[in-house]
């Protein structure tokens, strides 16, 4: 991105934009042990320093109030659970989907993982209020296969639910045409009614965020965080989060006083 840093400050220094998230290996580095990860806070100033320029929105896949603790930031706005978990105390009610899975689905299914799996050496099970996450990334690799078999034979069973893969991790999510990039495209929609229009900047490292990228082709701007090249929808790509750090920096140099 660095190398072309000089055409898109000029078209946002244009343009008004918003800033949209993603938590583990974007704002922090990824971890084994996801319970450990935690914010800098160098990072966490950047967000409050940009946040009072522009909307800055986290999209996580963790739930709703775990990214916003370890953040610790009241004036951001958090979408938890790839999307599903959207805080709503300033904004309309999600969209409704009739006959989806509910929280207390979630929950009972959560019993059948951890069952099947919870015993497995490495393997975290997480229950959050719209998903099942399944982090395996310190599972001995003769064990992944069999793991996997355990998980999709559950999924199979259960018609409410779909997969989704992540960086070492299998999520089991409601089964409904939403995702991260159906959530931005909807919170962007909203800030658009709300302050005008403006381009939606999104920044991601993981397999889901790639839904962020595609829906926001031709339509905003996408930031793939990964040290090394690889095949993406984002229109650009940073190492690190560390890099985040220097575009977060720039972005508020750009960013409006208001």
């Amino acid at each position: 991105m660095r190398e072309s840093w000089g055409g898109l400050e000029k078209y946002l220094a244009r343009h008004s934009f918003t800033v949209f998230l993603d938590f583990d290996g974007t704002l922090t580095q990824a971890h084994d042990r996801p319970e450990l990860a935690e914010l800098s806070e160098e990072m966490r100033g950047r967000l409050s320093r940009l946040a009072t320029r522009v909307p800055v929105t986290i999209v996580s896949g963790r739930d709703r109030m775990d990214v916003a603790s370890l953040v610790g930031l009241p004036e951001l706005t958090y979408a938890g659970c790839h999307g599903f978990d959207v805080e709503e105390s300033t904004l309309p009610s999600m969209p409704k989907f009739k006959g989806a899975a509910m929280p207390v689905d979630v929950a009972t299914l959560g019993v059948s993982v951890q069952e099947a799996v919870g015993a497995v050496p490495g393997v975290v099970v997480k229950v959050k209020r719209w998903a099942v996450a399944i982090h395996y990334r310190t599972v001995r690799a003769e064990d992944v296969e069999g793991l996997e078999e355990a998980v999709m034979g559950l999924v199979a069973a259960a018609p409410k639910f779909r997969a989704s893969q992540g960086k070492k991790v299998i999520e089991i999510i409601p089964d409904i045409d939403w995702h991260k990039g159906r959530a931005v495209m909807w919170l962007a929609e909203i800030l658009t009614q709300r302050d005008g229009p403006a381009t939606p900047i999104y920044v991601g490292d993981d397999v889901t965020d790639e839904e962020a990228f595609n829906s926001l082709a031709g339509k905003g701007i996408t930031v793939l965080v990964a040290k090394q090249s690889r095949p993406t929808a984002a229109d650009y790509r940073v190492d690190d989060p560390n890099e985040v750090g220097w575009f977060l920096d720039k972005l508020f140099a750009l960013a409006p006083v208001t």
